[in-house]
Parts: C-alpha cells; structure tokens; sequence
C-alpha cells in the first residue's frame, strides 16, 4: 500500500514536472532574451493602457497578455521579474488575480467550445461557458481594484520599467542569449525541486483520501436548497473528475432527468465544494516553485477566496432564479 502511493506520487509529479518546466524554461528564456536586447520596448504602446489602468508595470501587463496563450509563461515572468526586484509581492498577488480572464480564453478553443459545449449541449452548454468567462471577468476586475488600492499612482511611476534593464543597446545578440540562460538556469535550479516536491505530497494526499471529506457536505446541503439528487450525483462526480462530471450532467440533461438549471448549479456547486482541492492539486505546486512557499500561498488564497466568492454569488442568483 505504502509503495503503491509512493510509486504513483512519484509518477505524478515527474509528469507534471515534465509538462510544466519546458514551458517555464521557454517562457523565461524568450522574455529574459526580449529584454535583453531591447524588443520589449516595441510592445510599451500595446500595454500601456493595461499597466496605466491597472497601475501595474510594463512587465506585468505583458504577464496578463501572455497568460491568454499560456498561464505558466504568464506567471514565470512575474516570478523573474520579482526575482530582480522589478515588481513587488503586491504586485504579483494583485496580477495573478488580473489574469484570470486572459487565462480563461487560452482554454475556450481547446476545453470549452470542443469539450463543454458538445457534451452540455449549444444551449446549456453556451450558458455554462458565459458564466465561466464572466466569473473570470469578474475576478480581473477585483486584480484591477486590488492593484488600484495597493499599489499607489508615486510607486508606479517610480518603479523600474521593462526597458530599464537594457543598459547597452547595441549587446550582441549571443551576449544577450548567453545571459538569459544563464539567469533562465538559475531559476529553474530554484524552482523544480520545490515543484517535485510539492506536487508528490499533493498527489500522495489524494492517494490517501484526504480530501473526500469535502463531498459528504454535499447531500445535506443539497437537501437543505431543495435540489434534486441527480444535482449530488453530478457534484460529487465532478469533484472527482470534471470529465465524467460534465459527461454525466449531459448525459442525465439529454434524458430529461435534469433542467439546464439544475446542470449549471451542479456544476458550480461541485466547484465550489472541491474548490481548496483543485487550487492545492493544480495551482499551488506551480504557484509554490515559482514564487516561494510564502507568497505563493498568498497568491493561491486570494485567488481561491476570491473564486469561491463569485461561484457562490452565481448559485444564489441561480436558486433565485
């Protein structure tokens, strides 16, 4: 039994290391290079109302644009950028939370339009998505007010820039690249232990059923809304896995045994019941290595809280409805 959920830790967290540091390593590396040589200048009039808006810098704004094609780049940016003292603790917490809508349409072409759509059906399916799309809006506007607050208007313009970095224009090219691997290697010598080690705890805690707990609070909640047992059925299964979460709401949808009503609050009800679950399975181990134990469970927590305070707002609304 021990050396069972030892040798499946252990195969999860050389898969995920595996998935995850060469998108590090080429997310760095490409913008450690940019900045060497100077190319991000070229990107200030495209990012500019992001960072004056949101009172973030240049480094961060172009964090959240990236975040829309790949999360982990997005975020290793933030981490080097912090690393050379570019940008505070603040600021980070503050983006991380502003790139929540930007990394939800990374996953519109290749998780929710071909997967979420065809199994919940156009209808319930669309409707499923739109609220998805905008609890992430929402918790981007939250970023933007967080950073607004806490990051004050005499910091921001007193705060290194992206360009500043650049100190001789005319760096060759090989001089610049030699640099960013260098500083690219130095964080990933920091960061992939932290990761491996974190993701084999992660998963050897799932392995023992640590978290289970969560469902058994589902059935009495259930009976004290008054919703169906099918909306359990579905909850419980997704907490277990979203696949077979949403192919058992479509499937029960399509036999008239539940509303689309009843899907969407399933749905979300599953979210917020695995909600810890998820963001310590998915979102800190990545969080952990880039940005160190201590603020990258801040980062964590806030966009945890602040996920769970939107996904139970639109289960109200939806009861009420």
């Amino acid at each position: 039994m021990v050396s069972y959920i030892i040798y499946t830790a252990l195969m999860y967290a050389l898969y995920w290391v595996a998935r995850i540091v060469p998108v590090i390593a080429i997310g760095v590396l490409a913008t450690s290079f940019a900045v060497n040589i100077g190319l991000m200048k070229k990107f200030d009039r495209l990012i500019k109302p992001l960072s004056s808006k949101a009172n973030i810098s240049t480094l961060s704004a172009l964090s959240v644009v990236t975040c829309t094609f790949s999360t982990t780049a997005g975020y290793s940016m933030l981490s080097d950028g912090l690393n050379e003292k570019m940008i505070s603790e603040r600021e980070v917490i503050a983006t991380t939370v502003i790139s929540s809508f930007p990394s939800i349409l990374s996953h519109f072409f290749t998780f929710f339009i071909p997967v979420v759509i065809p199994i919940l059906g156009l209808t319930t399916g669309s409707i499923y998505v739109c609220i998805v799309g905008f609890a992430a809006f929402l918790k981007t506007c939250f970023g933007i007010f967080l950073a607004r607050i806490w990051l004050k208007s005499t910091y921001f313009s007193s705060r290194p820039q992206l360009s500043d970095p650049v100190r001789n224009p005319a760096e060759d090219k090989k001089s610049a690249l030699n640099k960013s691997a260098k500083s690219t290697y130095k964080l990933l010598k920091r960061i992939v232990p932290t990761m491996f080690i974190t993701l084999f705890l992660v998963s050897a805690a799932m392995e023992l059923n640590l978290f289970d707990s969560f469902s058994t609070i589902l059935e009495p909640l259930t009976n004290i809304l008054g919703l169906k047992s099918e909306v359990v059925l579905i909850s419980a299964t997704e907490i277990v896995n979203t696949y077979s979460g949403l192919i058992l709401a479509g499937s029960l949808l399509d036999k008239g045994l539940i509303t689309t009503k009843g899907v969407l609050i399933a749905l979300l009800l599953g979210t917020v019941v695995s909600f810890s679950t998820r963001f310590v399975k998915h979102s800190l181990p990545l969080h952990v290595s880039l940005f160190g134990p201590k603020l990258g469970s801040k980062t964590v927590a806030v966009n945890a809280a602040t996920t769970l305070v939107i996904d139970v707002l639109f289960i109200i609304v939806l009861l009420m409805v």
